[in-house]
């Protein structure tokens, strides 16, 4: 292996090995860094035995599909506008082809695993996990079910999806109207 090919090979494992910090599945690794299934095992049992709280766990079956559950409620589209914020910040949503985590897959998962670190400790109330934040910023970038809109009262940008008709205020205006208001 010439020093070229080590380097990719080295980035692609500690690109994996961030993404199984954050609990991302293994089809999902494997689609980014192009590692085997093995591979991706081989690095899991190393991060545990590395661990001695053992914190991470394998999410099993399906990685989440559906681009509504992103604006079921005030809490979660509150959410995924901070995650949109984050992703708009490392130029990962704006002008940009309609798949780079296809075309560029190695460096769309290692700036989303930046840019998904910088979300967690912004997040306000149950942050999206790995695999719903990827699945998210992969449908917003497509522009498909969702997209970013202004807020008609504080002109913030929050994500919406193309389903709903009404709802012109961002999820924070939502919230703060609901709050109970003190006597």
């Amino acid at each position: 292996m010439d020093n070229q090919s080590a380097i990719v090979q080295q980035e692609r494992v500690a690109v994996a090995a961030q993404m199984i910090r954050y609990e991302a599945r293994t089809r999902t690794i494997r689609l980014a860094t192009r590692l085997t299934e093995d591979q991706i095992r081989r690095l899991y049992r190393q991060a545990r035995q590395a661990e001695t709280a053992a914190t991470t766990t394998r999410h099993r079956g399906r990685s989440p599909s559906q681009a509504l559950q992103y604006t079921r409620n005030a809490g979660m589209q509150l959410e995924a506008s901070i995650l949109a914020s984050v992703l708009t910040k490392h130029a990962m949503l704006r002008g940009r082809r309609e798949k780079p985590w296809l075309s560029n897959g190695l460096q769309y998962a290692r700036r989303f695993c930046i840019a998904y670190g910088e979300y967690l400790p912004l997040a306000q109330q149950q942050p999206l996990n790995f695999e719903q934040a990827w699945h998210f910023a992969r449908t917003l970038a497509a522009r498909s079910e969702l997209y970013l809109q202004r807020c008609v009262r504080c002109a913030s940008h929050f994500v919406r999806d193309t389903a709903t008709v009404l709802k012109s205020q961002c999820p924070f205006c939502r919230l703060r109207e609901q709050a109970p208001r003190p006597d």
